[in-house]
């Protein structure tokens, strides 16, 4: 669903590749990748030893926008770590976080995210 709605936007399409490095990973057939912020995203998804999905219900439904930042340590759309506060998140802000698939939500996503890149820039020249 996410390549059918959020991914085939042209404005998504366009904004992804002015400003990301897009990585897909098919957590049927690939490990995630050993990033702290990654594991963030996952959850209630558990993964095996060698880092794939490995329960039945996420690795047919496990769809993540993981924003990270150039040197991949920090995440940069950090949202409700549990199902209830995702939930939350859905009924106070009409967000899905990491598994947005509609378009514009989508692009907020994206636009928040290079947001607080900025401001991390921003803080980190000050010092």
């Amino acid at each position: 669903m996410l390549r059918s709605a959020a991914l085939s936007d042209p404005r998504v399409i366009e904004l992804v590749n002015q400003k990301f490095v897009p990585v897909w990973i098919n957590v049927r057939t690939t490990p995630l990748p050993a990033l702290p912020s990654v594991r963030e995203t996952l959850v209630n998804a558990r993964t095996n030893e060698v880092g794939k999905v490995d329960d039945a219900f996420s690795r047919g439904f496990f769809v993540r926008t993981a924003m990270l930042s150039p040197d991949g340590q920090t995440l940069l759309n950090r949202q409700a770590s549990t199902i209830a506060g995702s939930m939350a998140k859905i009924a106070f802000d009409g967000e899905l976080g990491y598994a947005e698939v509609n378009p514009g939500q989508y692009l907020v996503m994206l636009r928040r995210a290079l947001e607080r890149q900025a401001d991390a820039r921003r803080i980190a020249s000050r010092h």
